[in-house]
C-alpha cells in the first residue's frame, strides 16, 4: 500500500491503515462539532416553543444522531481507511495457518526508502510473497478482454503498480542484507469484490485473489526454499523491514 503513512502506536496487520482511519476522523473534528452543536440548539429551541420541552429534548437527540451518521457516510477518507484496516486484519487472520506449517508471516512493515509498507510479508517453503489487502465494494466486477483486465473503471495495471513497487523493493532489501538475490512474488488479496474461483486472474504476472484463496494459493506453489533458508530471509526481513510503528 503506497500512501504518505501516518506512523501507529499498535503494531501488526492494518496498524498504519488504523492511524489514517483515527486521523481523519480527528480532522476536523472541533468545526463538526460546533456544526452539530448549532443544529441541535435550533432544532430544541424550534421543538420546544411548538411542542414543549420534553419534545425538544427529543428532536434534539435525533438531530445529534442523525447528523452523526450523514457525515459519517459521506466522510470518504473516513470509510476507505477504516475499510482498509478491516481488510488487512481479516487477510492476516487468514494467513495465521501457514504458520503452523513453518512460514513466517510479518504484517505491515516499512520499507526502507520512502513512505510505503507492506500489508503482509510471507516466508516459507514455497518462497516469498508480498501480500496486499485490497477492500473493494461488491459493486465493482472484474472484466476481462483478451490480456486487459479492468476491476470497475480501474485498468489491471493500475490495481498493481504499488503491490509490483513493492516486491520489488522488499526483493532490494533484502538481497543488500544477504548478499544474494531473493524472488519475491506479489500478490493481490481482495474482499468484497468476487473473483473468478476456477481460472487464476493475473497483471502482469501478479495473481488476483479472493482474500480466502491466497493462503491456498501460496501453499501450492513449488517448494524452492529449505526451512534454514526461510529462517535466514525471515531474519533480514525482520531486520530491515522494521514493524510500521512509532520508535
Amino acid at each position: 500500500m503506497i500512501t504518505p503513512l501516518l506512523r501507529s502506536a499498535r503494531p501488526g496487520a492494518g496498524a498504519s491503515a488504523y492511524a489514517q482511519y483515527r486521523a481523519a476522523i480527528a480532522e476536523g473534528r472541533s468545526q463538526r462539532l460546533l456544526i452539530r452543536a448549532g443544529l441541535v440548539a435550533a432544532a430544541a429551541v424550534v421543538a420546544g416553543l411548538a411542542w414543549g420541552w420534553v419534545a425538544a429534548a427529543v428532536v434534539a437527540v435525533a438531530v445529534g444522531v442523525a447528523d452523526t451518521v450523514v457525515r459519517w457516510r459521506t466522510h470518504e477518507a473516513v470509510r476507505t481507511w477504516r475499510k482498509g484496516a478491516i481488510g488487512e486484519r481479516r487477510t492476516a487472520r487468514m494467513l495465521r495457518p501457514l504458520e503452523r506449517r513453518g512460514y513466517r508471516v510479518l504484517h505491515d512493515r516499512a520499507l526502507p526508502y520512502g513512505r510505503a509498507n507492506v500489508d503482509h510479508l510471507v516466508i516459507g517453503a514455497t518462497g516469498v510473497f508480498v501480500v496486499d489487502s485490497k477492500h473493494w465494494s461488491r459493486e465493482r466486477r472484474l472484466t476481462r478482454r483478451g490480456r486487459y483486465v479492468r476491476v470497475g473503471r480501474s485498468s489491471g495495471d493500475q490495481l498493481v503498480k504499488s503491490v509490483l513497487y513493492e516486491g520489488q523493493a522488499v526483493a532490494a532489501a533484502l538481497a543488500q542484507s544477504l548478499g544474494q538475490q531473493v524472488q519475491v512474488t506479489p500478490v493481490l488479496a481482495i474482499h468484497g469484490t468476487r473473483m473468478p474461483l476456477l481460472r487464476v486472474t493475473k497483471v502482469s504476472g501478479v495473481p488476483l485473489l479472493q482474500a480466502p484463496q491466497v493462503r491456498g494459493w501460496i501453499g501450492r506453489q513449488p517448494a524452492r526454499l529449505s526451512a534454514a533458508e526461510v529462517a535466514t530471509i525471515a531474519a533480514a526481513a525482520d531486520r530491515v523491514l522494521p514493524p510500521y510503528t512509532a520508535s
